[in-house]
């Protein structure tokens, strides 16, 4: 019999008075729970709940745990499409605000909408689509919105009570495995390893008061901290860092002083069944040996840049405690379920995109999250390295333990604007844009907003893009960035396949290393960027600050493998990420299909199929 908490009580009984409910508690406190135990009674009243995650890592996670406890699950992230009419959906948030624009039929018995990580609003690509579901959804759909870092929680309740009506707030700040923070440093005069900082101390060591006293630390070594975790029986440990390369060497300098673990044996068996079909280029090209070598040896690492297949098996390792120390990026701390005893923070500085900066109390919070396994440890541990550089009101706040106010990303897209003015009149769209929570913050200060949706408004009208089939392949793709390539489509009469290839990377939006454009593809490429100064002049005209950009990179990289088949030779000529290009690719073979069904053109549905490779589909699940 499962002890519930109150918060958890509480929670349920409100779902079952029929509130919308906002749940704020920290990570591993059992809002998952409440989730589950939500489905359970909308299922037996014979309603539908969709459940959506910000990441496909966790809607794959999700839909695993319910398909386990044989449940009616289905999923849908884009790349994946199972049991769809299921009365459970898995889905990111993208695929339900998709849903719900083009008035999907599974939403007539839908009764209740789970947003995991609810605090994704606040996200500077991302937030607007959180905010879109909320406003957009029927109004008779309930809302289960579950976060472990809000500050303005109230501020936030406030919003959803405007909109969505009756609304309770549930607040934990209990943490079921309460965690320890500690400062660790290396004292330059004995080259002893210390705590000079620690929750478990109030009073704290006087290095806080004296900051003289600084120039008598540095920072701990490595070798220093895995000692120390050993010595402590502190593992499990996740050692979180900002950087791919860093999470690497770190892992290979630890995994080349390691012994081989008494898990060898089991380790190689799981391997060999999750691993054995695959040809010997694509065993090399996941570079298995040398995560085989590591994993014997209790040491992993994870991050973005790998294959699905191989971060799926790390999480595998890690869960089932094959390995011990587990380096990482933190992607792993979203939402995926990877408890440790402990978590390390060697440095505390992270690049954004735009700047580097110190860490957020929110992003603090969400990494310490993983330290304390429920169930299995009194107590969860975080250390932070020693940095001089950093002022003691830093340490203090981090120490604190509070989140970071939610704040609104919401912007106004080409794509949501034709969406809402195929259902609404221009007067009531406008009233619908102004129920954002950006504009709740701003006080109703709506002439901003209210100007960049004419302004945009005026370009899609001047573009041709209201009311006909460019404007529906816009709004049903979601991208902004594809509209030269649109525009493109229906003016030109005779395409080659490099148009095929050049309309699906102007959509691509991540990132890579400058490539020098081929001038075998001139003709196509001064096509695009006609189209997109056209656009720009028009957003000029209308005074628009910011313009629509257009980014071809990767049309290179995916000519040369629809040229090749050979994805070892593309990673290696463009210096690639095997998981940035699978990433890519299943993006690609996703969109590629849709475009194929809004315009019935083999020529999409080639490219398509032309993604549909073992390697890059694979997947534990």
């Amino acid at each position: 019999m499962i002890h519930l908490d109150k918060f958890q009580i509480d929670s349920i009984n409100d779902i079952k008075d029929l509130n919308n409910v906002l749940v704020v508690a920290p990570t591993g406190s059992g809002k998952t729970l409440i989730a589950e135990k939500s489905v359970e009674y909308y299922i037996q009243n014979n309603k539908r709940i969709i459940y959506t995650t910000p990441i496909k890592a966790l809607s794959n996670q999700k839909y695993n745990d319910f398909k386990n406890q044989n449940i009616d699950v289905g999923l849908l992230t884009g790349d994946r499409s199972i049991n769809q009419d299921a009365n459970l959906i898995i889905a990111t948030t993208e695929i339900l605000r998709n849903m719900i624009f083009s008035n999907d039929s599974r939403l007539k018995n839908t009764g209740l909408i789970i947003l995991d990580e609810v605090h994704y609003l606040g996200d500077k690509e991302r937030g607007t689509t959180w905010e879109e579901v909320f406003i957009h959804a029927p109004i008779n759909i309930k809302f289960l919105c579950l976060s472990a870092t809000i500050k303005n929680r109230n501020e936030f309740l406030e919003w959803i009570v405007s909109l969505r009506g009756p609304t309770s707030l549930i607040v934990s700040e209990n943490r079921p495995v309460p965690l320890e923070i500690s400062l660790v440093a290396t004292n330059k005069v004995t080259n002893q390893f210390s705590i000079i900082k620690s929750t478990k101390n109030k009073k704290n060591n006087p290095i806080f008061r004296f900051s003289k006293q600084y120039n008598n630390y540095s920072n701990p070594q490595g070798h220093q901290i895995i000692k120390y975790l050993d010595d402590s029986n502190l593992l499990p440990s996740i050692l979180f860092y900002f950087s791919r390369e860093k999470v690497e060497s770190k892992a290979r300098q630890l995994a080349n002083s390691s012994s081989v673990t008494h898990f060898k044996v089991q380790i190689k068996e799981k391997f060999d069944s999750v691993f054995s079909d695959l040809e010997n280029e694509e065993y090399a090209l996941l570079n298995l040996d040398e995560h085989l070598w590591m994993w014997s040896r209790g040491v992993g690492f994870h991050h973005a840049g790998l294959a699905p297949i191989v971060k799926e098996f790390v999480e595998y390792l890690f869960l089932n405690k094959f390995i011990s120390y587990l380096y990482a990026t933190e992607t792993l701390a979203l939402g995926i379920n990877m408890p440790a005893k402990s978590i390390i923070l060697e440095r505390l500085y992270k690049y954004d995109g735009i700047k580097t900066r110190l860490i957020t109390q929110s992003e603090f919070l969400q990494l310490t999250g993983r330290a304390g396994r429920r169930g299995i440890d009194e107590k969860g541990y975080a250390f932070l390295s020693f940095d001089k550089n950093i002022n003691n009101d830093w340490y203090t706040n981090l120490f604190s333990l509070e989140s970071s106010n939610l704040n609104s990303a919401y912007s106004v897209n080409y794509f949501s604007i034709i969406n809402l003015v195929k259902n609404h009149s221009l007067e009531d769209a406008i009233k619908l844009l102004n129920k954002s929570f950006f504009i709740f913050q701003k006080k109703y200060k709506t002439e901003l907003l209210e100007k960049m949706f004419y302004a945009k408004h005026n370009v899609l009208k001047e573009l041709n893009f209201l009311d006909n089939h460019k404007g529906r392949v816009l709004a049903e793709t979601q991208r902004d960035n594809l509209i030269p390539a649109i525009y493109l489509y229906e003016k030109i009469s005779n395409k080659t396949d490099n148009f095929y290839l050049m309309f699906l990377a102007s959509g691509i939006t991540n990132d890579v290393r400058k490539l020098s454009f081929n001038d075998a593809y001139e003709n196509e490429y001064s096509s695009f960027e006609s189209s997109l100064e056209l656009l720009n002049k028009l957003e000029n005209m209308n005074n628009l600050k910011y313009y629509t950009n257009i980014d071809l990179q990767w049309f290179d990289i995916i000519n040369e493998y629809k040229r090749s088949q050979n994805i070892e030779y593309v990673v290696t000529k463009f210096n690639l990420n095997i998981g940035d290009f699978i990433k890519v690719a299943k993006e690609i073979s996703e969109l590629s299909k849709k475009l194929y069904t809004l315009y019935d053109d083999e020529e999409f549905y080639k490219i398509h199929k032309m993604f549909d490779n073992k390697l890059i589909q694979k997947t534990m699940s």
